[in-house]
């Protein structure tokens, strides 16, 4: 956003400090047609509002402006109301202060813009961003007292405990579609979170906030909200009930912002990149990789396994497992300590074979099985990535064309 030309040290020369003129500015102007080119999240925000809903989800392509409009409208509230944004983040490593930086960044006109020139920029301390007013030097002349923006993670204790941190405007989890593992029992410790956060407050709506981007939709928290991201289409919005009629999560796939359109053409979609379709798309880039508990995997016995070399050179473990007369595959990281059990070696196009380890499988046959279980459903994986990685050696092993559909 452009920064506007009478705008000096927060007091506009021209209208003076309270403008009432600053939409008519060419530059408001050019900054509102530049916005237009990414995604609002407004209308859905609006619309939960208006039914009461306690949950708001949105999907789309990497880049459209999701994060971006969030944190736009609820730095607006905080001007306004001055209520607390809570983000939360799965992992803890994922909020350090190196990977929320740009979070706040790109929100400094606005928050000039919405505080009338009171703060310019932003301060990140202790998991918190504070507004602030800096000069020419870099030097806080003024703090405001409580954060804009406390962050949190999913997965540590301390978003579990902590003091009342005051009135919350929502709870912002940002990336909840993963290619890594959710957590486990993560829908009942997110409700956990959501009501440490909200302290039981029923004055003023204050929803949870699902934000994702298009790379996988096998995910157990959003089935737990009763959503089927496979049925949805581009555009539109869904409106979970529960047995009273009440919603209980309004969820948007959200269409292609115009800006995303302008970079496919100058950059990606010249690859031809399924992979890629997720930023100049918007396209689910992971297909159904189901996911296993890891309990159910230590119950069941272990009949036999290979190691596979993608074509990344990342290792993986496929093993043949067994519960009762169920047979199925597990796919996992290869680890420098796991001694797979008369094992074969895969790599991108040849399967080595060993004696005597054919007859622990049925069929008769290694790669007969191997494609059996494929071909069935019945093969699951530790996380998102390994089942990337399972399908890029599918796409390179020899006369496995017909076994990548799956996985399609």
């Amino acid at each position: 956003m452009n920064k506007c030309i009478f705008l000096k040290e927060g007091k506009c020369s021209k209208y003076g400090t309270d403008c009432i003129y600053w939409k008519e500015c060419a530059d408001y102007k050019e900054s509102k047609n530049e916005a237009s080119k990414h995604y609002s999240a407004e209308p859905i925000l609006e619309y939960g509002e208006k039914i009461n809903c306690p949950t708001i989800g949105i999907a789309g392509g990497k880049g459209n402006g999701k994060t971006y409009d969030i944190l736009r409208h609820y730095l607006k509230e905080r001007i306004e109301k001055k209520r607390i944004l809570r983000l939360l983040r799965r992992y803890r490593e994922s909020i350090s202060p190196k990977a929320l930086q740009n979070y706040c960044r790109a929100q400094r006109q606005n928050l000039i813009n919405y505080s009338a020139g009171e703060y310019n920029d932003f301060q990140y301390y202790q998991n918190r961003f504070f507004m602030v007013r800096r000069n020419d030097s870099g030097e806080i002349l003024h703090k405001e007292q409580t954060a804009f923006m406390h962050c949190s993670a999913l997965n540590s204790v301390e978003a579990f405990t902590g003091a009342d941190e005051g009135d919350c405007s929502a709870i912002f989890y940002d990336e909840f579609l993963s290619r890594e593992k959710e957590l486990p029992d993560e829908f009942y410790n997110l409700m956990i979170f959501h009501n440490n956060c909200t302290r039981n407050r029923t004055d003023h709506y204050t929803p949870l906030i699902l934000v994702g981007n298009t790379v996988t939709r096998n995910s157990s928290l959003i089935t737990n909200f009763g959503v089927d991201l496979y049925s949805m289409k581009k555009g539109e919005i869904t409106v979970v009930k529960n047995s009273k009629k009440e919603p209980t999560i309004v969820f948007e796939f959200c269409t292609d912002a115009p800006v995303m359109k302008e970079a496919a053409k100058t950059y990606y979609d010249r690859f031809e990149n399924d992979r890629i379709k997720m930023i100049y798309k918007g396209d689910w880039t992971v297909s159904n990789y189901p996911m296993l508990p890891k309990q159910e995997i230590d119950n069941a016995f272990q009949i036999a396994s290979i190691k596979i070399i993608a074509p990344s050179n990342s290792a993986l473990l496929f093993s043949f497992m067994r519960t009762g007369d169920n047979l199925f595959g597990y796919v996992c990281r290869f680890e420098d300590d796991d001694t797979p059990h008369l094992c074969t070696m895969i790599n991108k196009t040849y399967i080595f074979k060993k004696p005597n380890y054919i007859n622990y499988l049925p069929n008769r046959g290694i790669f007969k099985t191997f494609s059996r279980l494929i071909y069935t459903k019945n093969v699951y994986f530790d996380s998102m990535e390994t089942g990337e990685y399972f399908r890029d050696f599918l796409k390179n092993l020899t006369g496995a064309s017909q076994l990548i559909s799956v996985y399609k």
